[in-house]
């Protein structure tokens, strides 16, 4: 069986112009008829496996993922780690910084989602207030094998558009393979930002280890 590029970009929840970037940077194993480029099964499971990503070719193809079933907020959080001193004099640059910092992204797809924040936030802000915001791309990102939520402390807070027209100086980034499962995440999120004490515990940033004892302790007060 065969992919095209629009096919290849859909399982594997990145842009075309991304798909055909890396064929021409040799990047992709591909075949070309005339001016239409191919990609065959038992070669895409090759380059995935190489990478580390999740390719889902098919029901019967595709690996079983974790990120299928219910995940808490306290292991998102474990899977995708917390960062300090995250640099950057404006969103693009903040947002640049933490994807270079975060090992949960193969390198070749970092430049992809990138972008995708990027459109995100010039469409409209996740600036939430309370020096927070919540980047996420429009649509999921397939190749992750589990959901993550990536937690970044700025080195100085920059302007973020955000509801309360206040700096953001702390990102929690929400990647998932499924949209089922981000919508449970933010939902987690937010019931934890609407407490006061976290609030206030977020800003004497916390290594991973503390922040996700906290979580728990308010997982624990909202069962989902």
């Amino acid at each position: 069986m065969e992919y095209s590029v629009f096919d290849l970009s859909k399982l594997l929840g990145v842009v075309p112009d991304t798909i055909e970037r890396w064929v021409r940077q040799g990047k992709l194993p591909v075949s070309k008829t005339g001016a239409t480029y191919r990609f065959h099964i038992s070669e895409l499971k090759k380059w995935a496996s190489t990478h580390n990503i999740c390719l889902n070719l098919s029901d019967e193809d595709a690996p079983e993922k974790k990120g299928d079933s219910i995940i808490s907020l306290s292991d998102a959080v474990n899977n995708g780690g917390i960062y300090f001193d995250i640099q950057g004099n404006d969103v693009n640059s903040v947002l640049k910084d933490a994807i270079e910092k975060m090992s949960i992204i193969p390198d070749d797809f970092k430049t992809d989602l990138l972008d995708r924040l990027v459109e995100r936030e010039q469409a409209l802000s996740t600036g939430i207030g309370n020096a927070i915001a919540i980047p996420h791309p429009r649509e999921q990102l397939s190749y992750l094998n589990n959901p993550v939520v990536s937690i970044c402390f700025l080195a100085d807070p920059v302007e973020y558009n955000a509801l309360d027209n206040q700096p953001v100086s702390i990102l929690f980034f929400i990647l998932c393979p499924e949209l089922k499962m981000h919508l449970h995440l933010l939902s987690a999120l937010s019931f934890c930002l609407r407490d006061r004490q976290f609030i206030s515990f977020l800003k004497s940033k916390p290594n991973q280890d503390k922040l996700i004892e906290k979580i728990e302790v308010l997982q624990k007060a909202n069962p989902m």
